[in-house]
């Protein structure tokens, strides 16, 4: 097959699964980067395949397989994990354009951390167990605040720009799985809640409707909480919403040990 450019991989595995290979297994939805249903390996970095374009992440003819297999130039190379019924494909590609080069190697894998459904496909289940642990919900006291005396806003939870901005860029988090798939700690294979579910506590806890703050930091300050933090801050790199989940997640340390030291 033939690409451009400005070819998403997505496009690639779609053309490579109607003309070539119909038996491929991917995940996607809304192909825009919104869902983060799509969320794999590209190259052994964890990135969502219809944001990631050809001419972005095509490796010169020179560039060697980083598994070693030999794979010739110009190949388009999905590789499951072990075991699957499809453990590794192979398709020539083409990349076309004056700015690119005339061919190169894209590597696609499963997102590393998780078990392997098959083919590109991870089971993501065990992290939306994790988020769903935390609560991922608005906690309030059945309270709501009011602007004015007589009532006008009775049943509102009002709240300044301020306290929207403390929040706002954290619930846009798509749970797509990459900070867990670049986390050393998480995708190593040691007992860690995850960053994706403390981003989801962070929201809340960041949220001033909130009145769970406090069982939010329990549920946290564990040893597979934030103690198990390395503080590594490679979950940040990829997150395509621009989260800084490296320091969400070192706020929350923090606010687990200033919490530690009031206690007597």
């Amino acid at each position: 097959m033939r690409a451009h450019p400005q070819d998403t991989i997505l496009d690639c595995l779609m053309e490579i699964k109607r003309d070539l290979d119909p038996t491929l297994a991917f995940r996607y939805s809304c192909g825009h980067g919104m869902c983060g249903s799509d969320a794999v390996m590209v190259n052994g970095t964890p990135t969502l395949l219809c944001t990631a374009t050809v001419g972005r992440w095509a490796k010169s003819p020179d560039f060697p397989p980083s598994d070693g297999s030999g794979s010739r130039p110009g190949e388009f190379r999905s590789t499951a994990g072990l075991g699957s019924p499809q453990s590794a494909r192979t398709h020539r590609t083409e990349t076309k354009g004056a700015a690119a080069p005339s061919r190169g190697v894209i590597e696609v894998s499963p997102l590393q951390g998780f078990t392997v459904q098959r083919d590109l496909i991870a089971d993501l289940d065990p992290m939306m167990d994790q988020i769903r642990k935390l609560h991922p919900y608005l906690d309030t006291d059945g309270a709501p605040e009011t602007a004015a005396e007589d009532g006008t806003h009775a049943g509102e939870h009002l709240q300044s720009p301020a306290q929207l901005q403390r929040y706002e860029l954290l619930s846009n988090c798509i749970s797509c799985g990459l900070c867990e798939a670049s986390c050393p700690v998480f995708a190593g294979g040691e007992a860690f809640i995850g960053p994706a579910a403390l981003v989801s506590a962070a929201r809340f806890i960041n949220d001033s409707r909130d009145t769970g703050t406090e069982e939010r930091l329990d549920a946290i300050d564990s040893e597979d909480g934030v103690a198990a933090c390395q503080s590594v801050r490679a979950c940040s790199r990829p997150c395509p919403r621009g989260i800084d989940v490296g320091e969400e997640i070192w706020q929350l340390i923090s606010q687990v040990n200033g919490r530690r030291q009031q206690q007597p």
